[in-house]
């Protein structure tokens, strides 16, 4: 009898300080998205040439219209996960993980919202890091042209900026992941310690 082991189990065994592929694809599909979200934006703005007329809003509107900007990626991420896993759900339904629920409905699940919540942590850490790295080791003035230009345009996606934003958003997701499977096994040590 043949011992076949399972790709998950294989997962299992991998080691902690190597970003899992699901990590790694969590960061590309990061990254993707929200270039995506960038020329969307750019886009719009563009034609609706909002540049000057914004000036024409009072501040505390002015102030509103940024807050809501600065927290839609994590709507929009959150919309994105939920209906990403009804697809996967319903076209792939092995690939569902442990803590994944099936996902049914319109509006996005709690865990939909989590991962709405880590991906823009996750991409601003990686954006931050990323400049602390071109400024301690290329320390030129065209660094900041570069930063605003990674969000504009996407001939510049294949750069070293990007590739320290992906490699740091790997590592934060392996590190949810980590912290996730901490969690399971406490809660599962619990529930078999606890009288029955």
């Amino acid at each position: 009898m043949t011992n076949h082991q399972s790709p998950m189990t294989n997962m299992r065994n991998w080691p902690p300080f190597i970003p899992h592929p699901t990590a790694w694809l969590s960061a590309v599909l990061l990254i993707l998205l929200f270039r995506g979200i960038s020329v969307i934006i750019r886009i719009i703005l563009s034609i609706l040439q909002l540049g000057d007329s914004l000036m024409v809003i009072a501040p505390k509107w002015r102030f509103l219209l940024y807050f809501v900007t600065l927290l839609s990626p994590i709507v929009i991420i959150a919309v994105t996960h939920h209906w990403l896993h009804i697809v996967l759900d319903r076209f792939f339904p092995n690939t569902r993980s442990q803590e994944m629920a099936e996902v049914t409905g319109i509006v996005p699940t709690l865990m939909s919202w989590w991962e709405g919540f880590y991906g823009w942590m996750a991409i601003t850490l990686a954006f931050v890091v990323s400049q602390m790295i071109q400024i301690i080791f290329l320390p030129q003035m065209s660094s900041f042209y570069d930063t605003l230009a990674w969000w504009d345009e996407l001939r510049d996606l294949f750069t070293l900026p990007t590739l320290y934003r992906l490699v740091t958003a790997a590592y934060l997701y392996q590190l949810e992941y980590l912290v996730r499977q901490h969690l399971m096994a406490v809660g599962s040590d619990q529930a078999n310690e606890s009288p029955q």
